[in-house]
């Protein structure tokens, strides 16, 4: 079988210019919308026009808190938790953060959000929803600069 395999952990998102610290999984779901049309032409059958598409993420992760030195780099559960809060719009970049690769990246807002607390010497665990904004997101590739 040729290809490449594309591995878990090569996906990876950027909340506004940063990488979350902590982050488990990320799932992407682009979901097609249509409209019905009936045209005199069509002699009275109907056929779906496409008009847009939705565009959901879910992420999660284990609740570590980024370090002094990550401060430029990275968000951390308790930065997403009060997005959410904010209600803000950030810039997102979905894909393998490599130069070249082909990501999705647009503008989004958090719209749900779930933590769960940890045992003993496990940290705890979270959840979240991002929807993107409608026409904002693109298909391109990763360029560092």
């Amino acid at each position: 079988m040729d290809g490449t395999k594309v591995y878990q952990y090569q996906l990876t998102i950027k909340w506004g210019t940063k990488i979350i610290k902590g982050l488990k999984t990320v799932g992407l779901k682009l979901k097609a919308n249509f409209e019905e049309i009936l045209l005199k032409e069509q002699e009275g059958v109907p056929v779906d026009d496409f008009i847009d598409y939705d565009t959901d993420m879910s992420i999660a992760g284990d609740t570590w808190e980024k370090d002094v030195s990550e401060e430029s780099s990275h968000e951390d559960f308790e930065t997403l938790r009060e997005a959410l809060a904010d209600g803000a719009t950030v810039a997102f970049v979905y894909g393998r953060m490599t130069e070249g690769e082909k990501i999705v990246s647009g503008n989004a807002q958090l719209i749900d959000w779930s933590e769960d607390a940890g045992s003993e010497k496990k940290p705890g665990s979270w959840s979240g929803s991002i929807k993107a904004v409608k026409g904002s997101v693109s298909f391109t590739t990763y360029s560092s600069t």
